[in-house]
């Protein structure tokens, strides 16, 4: 099946059973019955429930239709997981990668399924206890100072990213994907762009990073001493700065210039979350980093989201989706929070 075919499929269609269960069976065991439904999709990576029995795996693979190169890179997700796995860093259990295209339209990997809850909203917190989301708050900030300990060398991901140079590849690229897209004329993202690259601090810290490291990347249990469970969607994992993992927490944890630029910024606003200013004192006196120069990078993740949600705003006026649509109107707010942050 040809990706413009998988269009007008469903996606538990495009799952050839035989084939999957020829590439599980060795890896898990399988009973003779198999159910598949779709937990979640969209722009994000398809999520497979798979249940044999009474066994529950997850299998994922690239949104319909994805082209954006390097992106959804399932041999990524899978390869980091594997390797952190007996690491502290809260993570589902990996069984296997599958490069064959024929078994469900694309490469994907297969995890156990870990309980839990994902928050995206407030209304997904709302019978959370002020006991509980202090907790929860303060386990985010601990998972993400037990993933920048990791020697990702002794894990053998040495050969994940070039931390020399991160972050101004990293502005390079994003310039890059902005000019060579359809976009908006946005008079901003030029000059930041700019002025970031000018004004990159001089640092030698660098670590294995998540990339979207943010409270709808995990699952979580309440009512559990350690309420994360597994932290997802590794695709953009790399070797850089950990500033970058820390400064886009923040973004997704409070309203952008006072305004609402993504759902997840309403969580914190329910009694007993810690706000921004808790959550970096208490990286700062866990991580022993100097944060300093956090602003900058601030304003770059500001700067990045602003980018990123104009090329889904671009695509959603393609597709026709309404809430790709509304995205639009945030990227201004982005790029007017980045500049005020370098004093622009």
């Amino acid at each position: 099946m040809t990706p413009s075919d998988e269009h007008d499929v469903d996606p538990v269609d495009l799952v050839d059973r035989s084939r999957l269960r020829d590439f599980l069976e060795p890896l898990v065991g399988l009973g003779p019955d198999l159910t598949i439904e779709v937990l979640s999709g969209g722009r994000s990576n398809l999520t497979y429930l798979l249940r044999s029995g009474s066994a529950e795996y997850v299998l994922r693979r690239r949104p319909i239709g994805a082209e954006v190169k390097g992106a959804h890179d399932m041999a990524r997700e899978f390869r980091v997981q594997q390797a952190l796995q007996a690491t502290a860093v809260p993570l589902a259990r990996v069984y296997g990668f599958c490069a064959d295209e024929t078994v469900m339209g694309a490469p994907f990997y297969a995890m156990s399924r870990v309980a839990g809850s994902v928050f995206h909203r407030r209304s997904d917190v709302a019978d959370l206890s002020a006991e509980q989301s202090r907790a929860l708050s303060e386990a985010v900030i601990d998972t993400l100072d037990i993933l920048h300990r990791v020697d990702y060398a002794a894990v053998g991901l040495r050969d994940l990213g070039r931390p020399e140079g991160f972050v101004r590849r990293r502005i390079g690229r994003w310039l890059e994907q902005y000019r060579s897209g359809r976009h908006r004329d946005h008079d901003l993202i030029e000059p930041l762009g700019e002025r970031l690259a000018a004004s990159i601090p001089s640092r030698n810290d660098s670590t294995l990073i998540h990339g979207d490291f943010r409270l709808g990347n995990m699952i979580v249990r309440a009512d559990s001493p350690a309420p994360v469970t597994a932290v997802l969607d590794w695709e953009m994992s790399t070797l850089g700065d950990p500033l970058t993992d820390l400064a886009h927490l923040l973004v997704y944890w409070d309203r952008t210039c006072g305004r609402l630029t993504h759902d997840s910024q309403s969580i914190a606003e329910h009694a007993g979350f810690l706000h921004s200013e808790d959550l970096v004192a208490r990286y700062q006196a866990r991580s022993g980093r100097d944060l300093t120069p956090l602003p900058f990078y601030l304003a770059f993740e500001h700067w990045r989201a602003a980018i990123i949600k104009e090329g889904i705003y671009q695509r959603a006026l393609r597709s026709g989706e309404a809430e790709g649509v509304e995205m639009g109107a945030t990227v201004a707010v982005h790029l007017e929070e980045a500049a005020e942050i370098l004093g622009s």
